[in-house]
């Protein structure tokens, strides 16, 4: 198939994808200069009417998230469907590769979601989706949400009490599609309610009781407002759900008035301004090259920017880091905006090599982290003092610790409790060692393991226990 061209004018490209009952293709229009998929169905396909059926729904549907059919053609052997070609990221690879959706981007895509599901509900007759998943979704280069593949989706029929067969994902699908009931519009929420749920924790929802959901989803860092949305639409008793998806987004309306939404855990949440004043900066460095700055600084980053901190990572040394993290981010996609000064990837913007931290805008940010690196000069040392949080990297092994009293000497830094030491052995003995040498100060310690820029669960349940505890000893929790 790939090489040929179809009637004139499809010439197909390569492969796209291939189910059980058919082939995609990305074919390019010869005439036209463009691309569109191709869906082959063979006409000995013992499921051929069922994906005839999707095909007749799909043509008569018109909305921004949603494939078109363009055109339909036949031979001897196969039906061509040319649908749209959506070019982007599966929601589903994006979740395995970049670690868990940020809450703020989770409540754009719910918006969007359920603006699309309203829409076939009130079809006539209504259509209901019945397969809303991971993916199912996709992230076109636009960076819009598109829903893709009716596979599942049916004609909701008023008159019946029951599905015939089971259709959905196990883990997305709601008790009724096993047979104890009929799939109706709440079928679609508690898809999405598991959707949402997957997103926001990475863990898949077959391998969680219903009665921990709440506890993950808090561990994730998502507001109370928010998880209860999720746990409303999860409810087994479709009575239990919201019944529209017009009163789903009336309550997501609701508690974003409200802030609800985008309460700040952190910064201004578990950071409280009755002590001290938080002024949003973070200053990390070393007393010797390579312990691990940046690694920290962007792991810091990540796990505020997915509890919804607008944050940003500033690189006030000349190690090229942040420049061989463009090209990591890059070669990943990962890439939303660039300039010679600045990037932005993953929720972060992050300015490569800057000379001085006063010389960038802190315009609607929340936290801003300063990459150090190894503090050697009197201008570095400066930046660090300007932190309202100052955090430093110690060797890894207890006789190099003399050098840390030496780097306190040489710094003329008297008052060594303003700094927090970061001890990078996960039974705890350095920080025994280290107690001698900085007497009085606050030592934290932290293993450097996990995955940096895709943490799961278990790496973002670390950092949020450890800076909850840098809060605490520095005086703003």
């Amino acid at each position: 198939m790939i090489g040929s061209v179809l009637f004139n004018k499809y010439s197909i490209v390569e492969a796209l994808g291939r189910g059980g009952t058919s082939t995609v293709y990305l074919a390019e229009n010869i005439i036209l200069s463009n691309y569109w998929a191709i869906k082959v169905l063979s006409k000995e396909n013992a499921w051929l009417s069922a994906e005839l059926d999707e095909i007749d729904m799909l043509k008569n549907l018109s909305h921004p998230m949603l494939p078109r059919i363009a055109d339909m053609a036949e031979d001897n052997d196969n039906y061509y469907i040319i649908m749209d070609y959506i070019e982007g990221t599966n929601v589903s690879d994006l979740l395995n590769n970049t670690g868990i959706i940020p809450q703020n981007t989770l409540v754009n895509w719910t918006l969007a979601l359920l603006d699309v599901l309203d829409y076939l509900h009130k079809r006539n007759p209504p259509v209901i989706y019945r397969d809303l998943k991971p993916g199912n979704l996709i992230v076109d280069d636009s960076g819009r949400l598109r829903l893709v593949d009716f596979g599942s989706a049916r004609f909701h029929n008023q008159e019946a009490d029951d599905d015939t067969v089971y259709i959905g994902t196990r883990g997305y699908a709601a008790p009724e599609q096993y047979g104890a009931g009929q799939s109706d519009h709440r079928t679609d929420l508690y898809n999405l309610g598991m959707t949402l749920f997957h997103l926001a924790t990475g863990t898949h929802p077959i391998s969680i009781p219903p009665e921990t959901m709440k506890t993950e989803l808090k561990l994730s860092g998502i507001t109370n407002a928010f998880a209860s949305f999720i746990l409303k639409l999860t409810q087994a008793s479709p009575e239990d759900r919201f019944q529209s998806c017009s009163e789903a987004m009336a309550y997501l309306d609701e508690i974003q008035r409200h802030r609800g939404l985008y309460s700040r855990k952190t910064i201004k949440g578990s950071i409280k301004s009755g002590k001290r004043r938080f002024k949003g900066i973070i200053g990390i460095g070393s007393i010797l090259p390579s312990c691990g700055v940046t690694s920290f600084a962007l792991r810091l980053g990540l796990y505020l920017s997915k509890n919804n901190i607008k944050s940003t990572l500033i690189e006030l040394n000349s190690s090229g880091d942040f420049d061989r993290l463009r090209d990591v981010f890059d070669s990943m996609g990962w890439l939303r905006t660039q300039s010679k000064i600045k990037m932005e990837a993953l929720n972060l913007v992050l300015y490569p090599n800057a000379s001085e931290f006063g010389e960038i805008s802190r315009k609607g940010i929340d936290a801003t982290i300063l990459d150090l690196g190894h503090i050697n000069t009197e201008n570095k040392l400066r930046e660090l003092n300007r932190a309202d949080i100052k955090l430093i990297l110690c060797p890894g092994v207890p006789w190099k610790y003399k050098l840390v009293s030496e780097w306190l000497d040489k710094n003329l830094i008297t008052n060594s409790r303003e700094l927090i030491f970061l001890v990078s052995n996960t039974q705890g003995l350095e920080k025994l060692f280290l107690k001698k040498t900085v007497k009085g100060s606050p030592i934290i310690n932290y293993p450097f393991n996990g995955n940096v820029i895709s943490p799961n669960r278990s790496d973002l349940i670390q950092i949020d226990k450890i800076f909850k505890e840098i809060c605490h000893v520095s005086g703003y929790a």
